[in-house]
């Protein structure tokens, strides 16, 4: 042991090295865990003087914490990182209050980190960061919990080992209380002589995926199948109260992807009082309805104390997943903290890879879709899709046999988790899949109330990644989209933000009367359906209109806009806090004054005042709630969901939203990219492809240049839902005026969409038949309404020197005959098989830099 303070009332360090620590601030000493312990008070800490060089390549860093409830943004809890890829850190993962993650640096600032694990507000918890020569792990009452994969050594960082404090800006101080601090030298993987009561190790255990196979259930003495058009999913449920899922798949794939019935996962461990309780489920009984498909709603009990668990599975009608909704009562008297409720608990057996896709938020990630191999890996690797509202992951995974089949799921929020573990190698490897757990802290029911796990869904699938989307794309369309989406043909509507035409100054958060008027007079001849006027057109903390910029106010603008055809949308922002009552009240009369007062037809949502959504439970339920209540009190309410560009992109936002603004990268690159990977998740409809900035070294508002310009960047972002952020057509915010070529190239890159795209956005399938954009390779994307027999292919061409190999296109019927024509091109239709097409492929001549291409086509009657 190279260091031990046990804050017994000091500072004193009990290992044989007895050096001497410094105290930062007002650090107390407290009542502990077992005798005395330190205090911190979020601005104070404990420097160790010990310096990182005494530790060789592996070492560990461990104490006992009691998290306060509230802390500083990255909170420490101890290390000594500073920002040029040095030291160690066990670091509060951004606002997630008490999400604590593991992070050591690499040089040159590169960051090795865990995945973040929920640390209990108000309760003794055991920590220990250990790195070794393969990497970085993590430990929680003695149980590895996340750990990340990498050998590079960590970087000696000049600064000592802190507690209470990893950095070197005093902002990121712990608030709680912590003991027994010890550094060694070595890796441990055993915490004996922490003194870790089994009992806590053991709730740790319940709600963190081990590598050893669960033990197989007992006989069902009930079950249930509920059957979509392509997902078999039977429920069981055995004598000894367990729920089971005895089958997952796609009949005409004709595999089952459970080879090994293992029970549900119920949180097993609650706190009632003071004291912590193991829980002996039961079940109680079943109902069933048959009206949309078939639904089952099994109810599991609990005595001591008295809880309940409902679960409702639906399978509507149509292609599409089965839907998990579930609900945890407290039914007795006094308040009970309860545990992790995952959404979904499975073993698959069968998946040779996982894929998963990048939110984008912000800027799109480099690599977009990935896709992780499972076949032959040892048991024990782990792969995590972390979903935040700060950014992430879409939390959506499907995993693929190399058979032609596979088993999608995901989650309809934007705070959550889907954690897989490989629990055998081989070609048919057995893979656990939890989803839906992360607890920013453990929930705490009064008598009565009922928590809301967090909703999803699970499908299977016969084909490739494309055909498993366009499965779920058809149920999204079907159920999980805003009623006007379905109902009306003309939706998506083709937008203008006015952001780049209406600044008092070119980019600039101001928008301006003077300038808005023109271009709504400019752009209504072109056909554009919607105008929306971005950040900074009120003054104040109140939607009320600046009365120097906007001497005429909300009302007439959106009044002149409605003249000319269109739809008025309204951006709006504030810091309202989602997870109170009041926080809700306040937000929720904003927006309603921008409908009822300024005639808004839409509002759009974002960051700049402070976080739409903090990363918690309560945050998230709470905005979703408030979205459901506007839509019921305000007649024809829209949300256009932008926060911080695409970082709130979960399959519950998209439920509410008609949609989304997909990132804050606005160039023709961005825009491509952003929709190839979220078009793996998401109903293309709602995929909004905004288009309007230059990136170098300054941003500076993009204008495309000429007919083949303006119909390239018009089509970039018109794949599902267009909307450009460019300068006016007059030109009246520091751009040129377009010319008669360029509006008339426009105009009937808007009909086109308007008559013969938009159907097939809406109805169509969609299949990637181009590698991910990347700016010099050719790409686009395919779709096909295999209904109508209609089609059409979009080619994007950033260089001449782009390989211009054959387009192979997918779907089709292989024995029929297609007419193929291109939008552009000089030629008459040609005549082809849908065999030709999917084989052989199709070439499409472009010379030329930014350059495109529509390929129409159509079965042959």
């Amino acid at each position: 042991m190279a260091l031990e303070l046990l804050f017994e009332g000091d500072l004193a360090d009990t290992s044989a090295a007895r050096r001497t620590a410094e105290m930062r601030g007002d650090v107390k000493f407290v009542e502990g865990r077992r005798g005395r312990c330190a205090s911190f008070d979020g601005k104070s800490w404990v420097d160790t003087r010990f310096p990182q060089t005494e530790l060789g390549e592996e070492f560990s860093v461990e104490c006992w914490v009691k998290p306060a409830d509230a802390q500083n943004r990255h909170a420490d809890i101890f290390g000594n990182h500073v920002s040029e890829g040095l030291g160690f850190v066990l670091q509060q993962n951004g606002r997630a209050t008490n999400q604590f993650l593991g992070a050591f640096g690499a040089g040159e600032s590169k960051w090795v980190t865990t995945d973040a694990t929920p640390l209990v507000a108000g309760r003794w918890q055991h920590v220990a960061l250990v790195k070794t020569h393969d990497g970085l792990q993590l430990y929680l009452n003695g149980v590895l919990v996340a750990a990340a994969d990498d050998s590079s050594p960590c970087g000696l960082s000049p600064m000592p080992v802190a507690v209470g404090l990893g950095y070197t800006d005093e902002e990121r101080s712990f608030r709680g209380l912590i003991d027994e601090f010890r550094i060694w030298k070595r890796a441990l993987d055993d915490f004996g002589h922490a003194g870790i009561d089994e009992a806590l190790a053991a709730e740790t255990r319940s709600r963190c995926l081990q590598k050893t196979p669960r033990e197989t259930a007992s006989a069902a003495v009930q079950s249930w199948t509920l059957q979509t058009e392509d997902t078999r999913l039977t429920l069981e449920v055995t004598a000894a109260g367990e729920l089971v899922i005895g089958e997952l798949s796609c009949p005409a794939a004709g595999r089952n992807w459970i080879d090994r019935r293992v029970p549900f996962g119920f949180f097993s461990h609650a706190v009632a009082g003071d004291q912590t309780a193991e829980l002996a489920w039961r079940f109680i009984d079943a109902a069933e309805e048959g009206q949309q498909g078939r639904k089952v709603t099994l109810r599991f009990g609990c005595d001591e104390p008295a809880l309940e668990i409902v679960s409702t599975w639906h399978a509507r009608p149509g292609p599409g997943p089965v839907h998990h909704a579930m609900y945890v009562k407290n039914c007795g008297s006094q308040a009970v903290t309860v545990g992790e409720q995952p959404t979904f608990d499975l073993d698959l057996t069968g998946a040779t890879a996982m894929w998963c896709f990048h939110s984008d938020g912000g800027r799109p990630d480099p690599v977009g879709v990935y896709r992780h191999p499972l076949s032959g890996e040892l048991a024990g690797q782990r792969h995590t899709v972390a979903a935040a509202p700060s950014g992430g992951f879409i939390p959506y995974a499907v995993f693929e046999s190399d058979a032609g089949h596979g088993v999608y799921l995901g989650l309809e929020w934007s705070f959550c988790r889907i954690e897989t573990l490989t629990l055998s190698g081989g070609g048919s490897s057995a893979v656990r899949v939890r989803a839906g757990n992360v607890a920013d802290a453990l929930p705490e029911l009064g008598r009565g109330e009922v928590l809301e796990v967090r909703p999803g869904f699970v499908g299977a699938y016969r084909g490739d990644l494309d055909d498993a989307a366009n499965r779920l794309r058809r149920w999204l369309m079907r159920y999980c989209v805003p009623e006007v989406l379905r109902q009306d043909p003309g939706y998506p509507k083709v937008q203008w933000n006015a952001f780049a035409a209406t600044g008092k100054t070119p980019m600039s958060w101001d928008p301006v009367e003077a300038k808005f008027y023109p271009l709504i007079d400019d752009i209504a001849p072109l056909g554009f359906e919607e105008v929306m006027i971005d950040v900074g057109w009120w003054q104040g903390g109140e939607p009320d209109s600046d009365p120097l910029d906007w001497p005429s106010g909300m009302k007439s603008a959106a009044d002149y806009t409605h003249e000319k055809g269109m739809r008025f949308g309204l951006y709006w922002t504030d810091s309202a806090d989602m997870a109170t009552a009041e926080g809700r009240e306040i937000r929720a009369e904003r927006v309603k004054r921008l409908f009822a007062e300024h005639r808004a037809d839409m509002w759009r949502s974002d960051n700049t005042s402070g976080a739409l959504i903090e990363p918690s439970y309560s945050s998230v339920k709470g905005f979703y709630d408030l979205v459901d209540r506007l839509q019921q009190e305000i007649p024809n309410f829209q949300w256009e969901n932008c926060s911080s560009g695409g970082r709130i992109k979960d399959h519950g936002a998209m439920k509410r939203s008609v949609k989304i603004f997909m990132s804050d990268g606005f160039s023709v690159l961005h825009v491509r990219q952003t929709f190839y990977d979220g078009s793996f998740a998401f109903h293309p409809v709602q995929l909004m492809g905004h288009l309007g900035i230059e990136y170098g070294q300054t941003r500076r508002p993009y204008r495309p240049r000429g007919a083949a310009g303006m119909k390239f960047a018009f089509r970039a972002m018109s794949m599902g839902a267009p909307e450009w952020f460019l300068d006016a057509p007059n030109g009246g915010n520091g751009n040129d005026p377009w010319t008669e070529e360029e509006k008339a190239a426009v105009k009937r890159a808007v009909q086109t969409y308007k008559t013969k795209i938009r159907p097939l956005v809406r109805r169509a399938d969609l299949y990637h038949v181009f590698e991910r954009p990347d700016g010099q390779r050719r790409d686009g994307i395919e779709y096909y309404d295999p209904e109508s027999g209609k089609g059409v292919v979009y080619v994007f061409q950033p260089s001449d020197d782009a390989e211009k190999g054959p387009i192979r296109l997918k779907g089709l019927e292989r024995d029929r005959t297609y007419r193929v024509n291109l939008e552009d091109a000089a030629q008459g239709p040609s005549l082809m098989l849908g065999a030709e097409l999917m084989d052989k492929g199709l070439s499409v001549e472009l010379e030329g830099d930014g350059v495109s291409e529509l390929v129409f086509f159509e079965l042959v009657p």
